[in-house]
C-alpha cells in the first residue's frame, strides 16, 4: 500500500483504510511486539501490544495531516514504541531485578577461577589474531583444520582447492603461526 493509495481510500471509507493496513501489516506488527516482548511476556501480553498498536496506528492515520511519508516505517515506529512501552511495564513487574547483595544472588562456583578465565580469555583473543594474521586462504584453512577438526580433503572440497594444496598450506600456516605465537610470547605448552 502506497500513501497514494491510503489518500484515496481513506476519501471512501476510514473502515476500509484500517481493515487494509492491518490485513497488510499485521504480520509485521505482530513480529515486532513478539520479538520484543518474548523474554518477559506472554502470548497474551503481545496480542495486546499488537491491539494497541493497531489502535495507535490507527488514530495516527485518521487524522490528515499525518498521512505523508514512509508508510511502512511509521507504523513500525508505533509498533516499536507500543513494544519498548509495554516491555518497561512487564520487566518492571516481573522480580528479574535482585540486588547483588541480596542472599538469592547466584554466586560463582568455588571450582571457577576468574583469574584463569580471563588469562584464557586473552590468550584465546592472541592465538586468533595471530592466525588472522596469516592471511587468507590460510587463516581460514588453519580454523577448519584445528577448531572443527576438517579433513585436508573436506577443507579442499569447501574452498575449492585440490586435497594437496590444503596439505602443503595447512604445513606452511603451521610453521608461520608457530613463528607469529612465539613472537608474541606464546610457547606450545602454553596452548
Amino acid at each position: 500500500m502506497t500513501d497514494s493509495d491510503l489518500k484515496a481510500l481513506m476519501q471512501k471509507s476510514a473502515e476500509a483504510v484500517h481493515r487494509r493496513i492491518f490485513d497488510e501489516y499485521s504480520g509485521y506488527v505482530y513480529t515486532i511486539c513478539a520479538n520484543k516482548l518474548k523474554s518477559c511476556g506472554t502470548r497474551e501480553d503481545i496480542e495486546e501490544c499488537l491491539s494497541d498498536s493497531f489502535a495507535d496506528i490507527f488514530t495516527y492515520f485518521d487524522n490528515e495531516s499525518n498521512r505523508n511519508g514512509d508508510l511502512k516505517g511509521i507504523i513500525g515506529t508505533i509498533a516499536k514504541r507500543n513494544a519498548i512501552d509495554y516491555f518497561r511495564r512487564l520487566s518492571g513487574k516481573s522480580d528479574r531485578m535482585v540486588s547483588i547483595d541480596d542472599e538469592d544472588f547466584p554466586k560463582i562456583p568455588s571450582d571457577i577461577r576468574v583469574d584463569d578465565e580471563t588469562e584464557k580469555a586473552a590468550l584465546r583473543e592472541i592465538i586468533m589474531d595471530c592466525i588472522d594474521r596469516l592471511g587468507e586462504p590460510d587463516s581460514s584453512i588453519i580454523v577448519f583444520y584445528f577448531f572443527y577438526g576438517r579433513t585436508s580433503r573436506e577443507i579442499a572440497k569447501h574452498l575449492h582447492m585440490s586435497d594437496w594444496t590444503v596439505q602443503k598450506r595447512i604445513s606452511r600456516a603451521k610453521k608461520k603461526l608457530e613463528k607469529l605465537l612465539c613472537e608474541a610470547g606464546i610457547k606450545g605448552e602454553d596452548i
